[in-house]
């Protein structure tokens, strides 16, 4: 499972190359005929996987977001984004899928694609995609290189039967306008607040609420971890239809149980 325990990029880089998988309730998704595509986690015998059209093995994807206030980073009033993660319906996960595909040069890569969000993803990325290092670009590398060749609807192979062949580094750029797509989609702070739970030194809050608050603004809830009982990171999971390259590929699904990283109550939700 992907654990993150510190609040410093830095620190997390470490803590999820060693990160614990913890025993979870199994996630599974019924094949749904009506449905062009069959959904990831499907276990339908009559609904065969194409790693082309679904993220496998396994098949969750999870939007991971920051809530850093010691130091703040970001806007007052948002989370930050720590990365797009595919899950294999269990808890555990795969990384560094693909090593030929690894890269340092995300910016230089969005900033020469022709593709339409591309400058619009980057300028995003470099107001919410934050490392507390300062090294925003050892950040975006990490989540690609570990997290995002492990995505097999953005394999190389898989553009091939497109009206349009594979350019190099078109899998790197569906990766982040996604990833951002799905981050103005599912704003955490505003479905906090919406609920009437906003940042503060005094109030304390309860798991029940926070998760209350999330299903009340999108029908299912986030995870959510915590750092000495103050919130500071929250997981949006989803299942799949179709291939990862937009956002309309994602279906919101409920959270894998026992991975609140939350006491119960008492919780600190902290201004930056």
């Amino acid at each position: 499972m992907h654990i993150l325990t510190s609040l410093s990029v830095a620190t997390s880089l470490l803590t999820l190359a060693t990160a614990a998988t913890l025993p979870q309730t199994p996630f599974t998704v019924s094949s749904n005929s009506s449905l062009d595509t069959c959904l990831s986690c499907a276990t339908s015998p009559s609904c065969p996987l194409d790693p082309c059209l679904t993220n496998t093995p396994g098949g969750l994807l999870l939007l991971t977001q920051f809530w850093d206030y010691s130091p703040a980073i970001g806007p007052s009033d948002s989370w930050t984004i720590h990365g797009l993660w595919p899950d294999t319906c269990s808890g555990g996960y795969d990384s560094d899928c693909d090593p030929s595909r690894n890269t340092n040069n995300i910016a230089s890569i969005l900033r020469s694609s022709s593709h339409p969000k591309a400058a619009s993803t980057l300028d995003t990325m470099n107001q919410y995609w934050l490392a507390l290092n300062g090294n925003d670009a050892q950040l975006w590398s990490h989540e690609w290189n570990k997290h995002g060749t492990c995505v097999s609807t953005l394999a190389p192979s898989c553009y091939s039967p497109s009206s349009q062949a594979y350019t190099q580094g078109e899998d790197v750029v569906d990766f982040f306008t996604t990833t951002v797509d799905l981050f103005h989609q599912y704003n955490v702070f505003q479905a906090l607040e919406e609920a009437g739970i906003t940042p503060s030194y005094n109030k304390r809050y309860t798991l029940e609420q926070l998760h209350q608050a999330t299903r009340a603004k999108w029908g299912k809830e986030a995870s959510f971890k915590c750092r000495n009982g103050a919130l500071n990171e929250a997981w949006v999971y989803f299942h799949t239809q179709g291939r990862s390259t937009t956002a309309d590929a994602f279906v919101l699904s409920d959270p894998l149980r026992g991975n609140n990283r939350c006491p119960t109550q008492g919780i600190r939700y902290l201004p930056k």
